[in-house]
């Protein structure tokens, strides 16, 4: 069966401590487990002191059939900070702060820059999302309805040059990316400034206040009402008779835990040290806070 893997951040000695403690062990250069397969949900790069192994870890999976991967939000910034839309502008516009979030892997590939840019063409083959054996996979969100668009559109639904071209800001194809690998984003009241907020997809319907709803609550802020009457609910809803769904992206705080019997996120941190985690699928329709397995914190 498989192990989901949430998202990595340059960790490499984290992900090869936690392959390990799954079983896989190396063997020509590779990770390789006798019965089961990887499947990782992106976001490989930035923030850790190693995203170079970490990619080399991953792509040698993915390439010799050990592991599936997927595309996450900071695989999706980086090629747009090299690449421009139809407009002829860059898809991640050359700011302080977007040069900041990727300088630990400017800096993992200080004068190597055409290896940078064949790791970015590898992840221009990655898809943003799956469907594997009665699982579903994605880095944020799984979107109905984005998922129906790029399987119309963009048949491969992969993060290639196609569609990174025609991410003209507020187009139906950055929407659909950014839905998918970059959530939910709700606004503060006009009175607050009106600010988007990274939002807990999964709160969205139980509760219409910012602190439950916003993943890094501002406690400066107080708990004000969010408003959603500008969203379909339903469609930010992960269906109760839905098959398994793993994503990543939210950087919860503590230990893994499942958020409802057949969705789990895989991205978490203890005590502001990040995690690498994975749950390990056999197959069941509903999910076991017993089978998940981190290293880190």
């Amino acid at each position: 069966m498989y192990d989901i893997i949430g998202d990595i951040h340059g960790e490499a000695t984290g992900l090869h401590t936690l392959l390990a403690a799954l079983g896989y062990r190396l063997s020509g250069g590779i990770y390789r487990h006798p019965g089961r397969k990887a499947v990782f949900l992106g976001d490989f790069i930035n923030k850790g002191s190693d995203t170079r192994t970490v990619l080399q870890t991953v792509r040698a999976m993915v390439e010799s059939g050990a592991a599936y991967a997927i595309a996450g939000n900071h695989e999706l910034n980086l090629a747009g900070f090299f690449q421009k839309h139809a407009r002829g502008e860059y898809i991640r516009p050359h700011t302080e702060k977007n040069r900041a979030q990727h300088a630990p892997t400017f800096a993992d590939f200080a004068h190597e820059e055409s290896l940078l840019q064949e790791y970015i063409a590898w992840m221009k083959t990655l898809p943003l999302f799956l469907e594997l054996d009665g699982l579903r996979v994605v880095h944020a969100f799984w979107h109905q309805s984005s998922i129906a668009y790029l399987r119309q559109y963009y048949p491969s639904c992969r993060m290639d040059d196609r569609l990174l071209y025609d991410m003209v800001p507020g187009s139906a194809a950055a929407q659909a990316a950014e839905e998918l690998l970059v959530g939910i984003k709700l606004e503060l009241p006009p009175s607050l400034g009106g600010a988007p907020f990274k939002t807990k997809w999964w709160e969205i319907g139980r509760s219409y206040h910012y602190r439950p709803l916003n993943i890094r609550p501002d406690p400066a802020l107080g708990n004000p009402v969010i408003s959603t009457k500008d969203i379909q609910e339903s469609a930010y809803q992960y269906p109760e008779d839905a098959i398994p769904l793993f994503f990543g992206h939210y950087n919860l705080a503590g230990k893994p835990y499942l958020l409802a019997h057949n969705y789990a996120c895989l991205d978490f941190n203890l005590e502001s040290r990040p995690l690498v985690v994975a749950y390990r699928w056999d197959g069941e329709s509903r999910l076991e806070n017993n089978k998940f397995v981190y290293v880190g914190g």
